[in-house]
């Protein structure tokens, strides 16, 4: 394919969809044959395709709770938030319950799942085959397991609490059988974790229970303990019996000292009425049967008296018997009341010796409490230990209880609302889609090697280069001489690149602004031709022509660039009069020859980090040269001389004869004769020539 450089008045010129139907023109057999051959082998890759059916099971993750099974259940609620449901799609699609779903349909022993499957080295026992990680079923049961989650896929059904399980198989029943057994073991799998939690709970609980009920007896048996040590007796209400003793001793004091007060004011006015001499007055005090009959006789005596003092004179003989009687019943009250009085007196002592013996029972019953409370802060700090024990104990029995009860009755907070249906067509593969598809494809690739031919074999053929041209253009006699003719043709070089010609040095600005044209990817491919070997020298590349109309200095400054931006150390010496790299006399090659440092006659290239070095004189027939060259190979990843043509004929040897290879330009329309004559002319100097770039 031809590569042009950009013109001036087009900078931005680049391959265009006129080039790309040229292309596909020429090229139209090479499309065709890429298509019908992609179609080909689409279509018998897609027949050779497994058939496979997918099917989908949806679970549902119900918030609604069972208040009979769940009233103290020992799972909390599932939650039905984003996280926690794809927490359990996780769990869906886990190697655990795979393995189960796997033992139960025995798809170890399904060839869709066991690729592998031989029964003289596999143990198709499913007792073996579920068992631990590693030995002889290790690896079998994994990749078992893998083929079976690679058919599984397990999503959320947008915001519902859904989730859809869908399985994929060679067989349509296979496939609904694997996604319903898989959802219902999923709720099998909730039931079971809730039995099992509570199966280990009630072993915890029980457990528990036993540690409390033997901490109870211990400590009911230290506080028995501690009430014999310290003579500490309760009543069956379980109160104390010092506390029940000091209530009724107080008790029995206030009766007493109530009884004694009264006996003492009842004494006091007995002796106070019989001191003044008043013992009529007695009976007000003392109600004593015999004092009131006594004052009955003589009240009566004084009316007697009282009926005789008025018939009779004071000194009658009755009425001196009525006073005689009065006074002994006086006498007598006298001494009924002394007797009453000393009656009341003795009650009196024995009431105060019982308030005394009262007294010293409490001050004894007091003393012991006073101990007993001491000795009771330890006791109920004992008691208080058992009824907490007691209460704890009392509470595991309860929830044991309660746990126990909830083995029957565990239902699953998921549950199955829609089961895989047997699928009636086939989800995959879409052969005709595929089919269709690998039309365009094959267009798409037919056109790509049209294109990668164009570029690798190159528009023009070598064949023309070979050939007399039809235009032809006279070689001035005096510039070049035209050799002898030679008995057999002379060997072409491969056609490394063939670019447009131009003599515009800015065509060298404008590719280091669009590397990536047409125009820097085909010197980019140049460029990596010419790089040296990985861990090899540095390589010292001339570039010549045959005429001097080829545009090889501009051609020289973009390939420095070029190789400069792929990452190598690049100097592209100016050898043709300044062309490339203009410079004043002395300076460049010329002063580094003359012993002026490396660094301070390299100039920097001001687009790229390409080293320009200019000649700065007839410097290529300095005895120095040879080793100013092999410096800088030192230096340099590679050594671009932009040299003279070749008609320039001891110039252009000694330059030659300095690099590695020769880079020959050649327009496309020169004289084969004057062509050949430089090709001869370059192998007569020593030139080793690398390639051919052919020039528009």
């Amino acid at each position: 394919m031809s590569t042009h450089a950009p013109t001036l008045a087009s900078p931005e010129a680049r391959f265009g969809l006129a080039d790309l139907l040229r292309v596909v023109g020429r090229r139209r057999l090479l499309i065709r044959n890429i298509t019908l051959a992609t179609i080909a082998l689409t279509a018998l890759v897609v027949m050779a395709m497994p058939t496979l059916y997918s099917t989908s099971a949806i679970v549902m993750l119900d918030q609604r709770k069972n208040n009979v099974a769940d009233v103290s259940s020992v799972l909390s609620a599932l939650p039905t938030d984003p996280s926690s449901v794809q927490n359990q799609i996780q769990v869906l699609s886990s190697r655990d319950l795979a393995l189960k779903v796997i033992g139960k349909l025995r798809l170890y022993a399904d060839p869709e799942f066991n690729a592998a499957l031989d029964r003289s080295s596999v143990d198709l026992n499913p007792l073996h085959w579920l068992g631990g990680p590693g030995g002889r079923m290790g690896d079998a049961r994994d990749a078992i397991v893998n083929a079976f989650l690679s058919r599984l896929d397990v999503s959320a059904l947008g915001l519902s609490t859904s989730i859809d399980v869908n399985f994929t198989a060679n067989d349509p029943r296979k496939a609904a059988l694997i996604a319903n057994t898989l959802a219902q073991s999923y709720t099998e799998d909730q039931v079971a974790t809730k039995i099992e939690a509570s199966r280990r709970a009630a072993s915890w609980l029980s457990e528990r229970m036993r540690q409390l009920a033997q901490q109870v007896q211990i400590q009911e048996a230290a506080v028995e303990l501690y009430k014999s040590e310290n003579d500490l007796v309760d009543s069956e209400e379980g109160k104390s019996l010092v506390d029940q003793q000091l209530v009724a001793i107080n008790a029995q004091l206030v009766a007493a000292q109530s009884d004694l007060a009264e006996k003492k004011a009842a004494y006091d006015r007995v002796a106070a009425l019989a001191r003044t001499g008043n013992a009529a007055d007695v009976t007000q005090v003392v109600t004593s049967k015999m004092i009131g009959d006594l004052r009955t006789q003589e009240a009566e005596l004084v009316r007697q008296e009282a009926d005789l003092a008025s018939r009779y004179g004071p000194n009658h003989p009755k009425m001196i018997a009525i006073r005689n009687e009065k006074r002994d019943l006086e006498a007598k009250i006298a001494r009924e009341v002394a007797s009453v009085a000393g009656s009341m007196q003795s009650d009196l002592e024995v009431a105060r010796a019982h308030v005394g013996s009262i007294e010293a029972s409490l001050e004894r019953v007091e003393h012991q409490a006073r101990a007993d409370n001491i000795a009771r802060i330890k006791l109920n700090s004992l008691l208080a230990n058992l009824a907490s024990t007691r209460t704890m104990y009392e509470s595991f029995v309860t929830r044991l209880r309660a746990v126990q009860d909830q083995d029957d009755i565990q239902v699953p907070e998921a549950r199955v609302i829609s089961t895989a249906p047997v699928p009636s067509a086939p989800s995959s593969p879409h052969r005709m889609l595929f089919v269709a598809a690998s039309l365009p494809a094959g267009l798409l690739l037919g056109i790509l090697a049209a294109l990668l031919a164009e570029r690798f074999q190159g528009s023009l053929p070598e064949s023309d280069l070979r050939q007399p041209p039809v235009r032809t253009a006279p070689v001035a006699p005096a510039a070049m001489p035209e050799p002898a003719p030679l008995p057999q043709p002379v060997a072409l070089p491969p056609v490394l690149a063939t670019l447009s010609a131009t003599s515009d040095m800015r065509v060298a600005d404008w590719l280091a602004d669009n590397p990536g044209s047409a125009y820097g990817l085909a010197l980019a491919a140049l460029a990596r031709s010419l790089r040296p070997m990985p861990g090899g020298p540095a390589r010292v590349v001339m570039l010549t022509s045959a005429a001097t109309d080829v545009g090889k200095s501009v051609i020289a400054l973009s390939l420095a660039r070029i190789a400069a931006l792929g990452g190598l150390n690049v100097l592209l010496v100016d050898g043709d009069q300044g062309r490339s790299v203009p410079g004043a006399a002395g300076t460049g090659l010329a002063a580094f020859l003359g012993g002026a440092p490396i660094a301070g006659v390299v100039l920097k290239d001001r687009r790229t980090n390409a080293h320009l070095l200019p000649a700065g004189g007839a410097v290529w027939g300095a005895p120095r040269l040879p080793e100013a060259v092999a410096y800088l190979r030192r230096c340099c990843d590679l050594v671009l001389i932009d040299g003279a043509a070749v008609l320039a004929g001891d110039v252009c040897a000694s330059q030659a004869r300095l690099s590695d290879g020769v880079l020959v330009l050649t327009a496309a329309n020169a004289p084969q004769a004057g062509f050949e004559a430089a090709l001869r002319s370059l192998v007569a100097m020593g030139a080793k020539p690398a390639g051919l770039v052919v020039t528009r």
